[in-house]
């Protein structure tokens, strides 16, 4: 059975065909692609969340520093007083 029939254009069976064999060169394509999205692209998802575990994770700097006792207490709350009143980036919401 050739694969076009006389009018140069695909019948019924040789569309399903083509779809079936098309799902197995897109799918891994697309797939391969998410992946290496996830690996190589930007970590941390949107602005405001890599905001908001930088300010934690400098909080957290800053309560061990005055646990080892490296800063005293007038210094840590200092630090704490600075990082809450951090300006904002344009177009990134905190939530307090």
């Amino acid at each position: 059975m050739p694969m076009w029939n006389g009018f140069g254009s695909p019948d019924g069976w040789e569309w399903l065909w083509m779809g079936v064999m098309m799902m197995f060169i897109w799918t891994p394509l697309l797939l391969t692609l998410a992946w290496a999205m996830r690996q190589f692209g930007p970590r941390g998802g949107y602005p405001g969340r890599r905001r908001d575990e930088a300010e934690r994770d400098a909080v957290e700097i800053a309560r061990r520093a005055y646990a080892r006792g490296e800063i005293n207490r007038e210094r840590y709350l200092q630090l704490i007083d600075d990082l809450e009143r951090a300006p904002q980036p344009p177009g990134v919401a905190t939530e307090r």
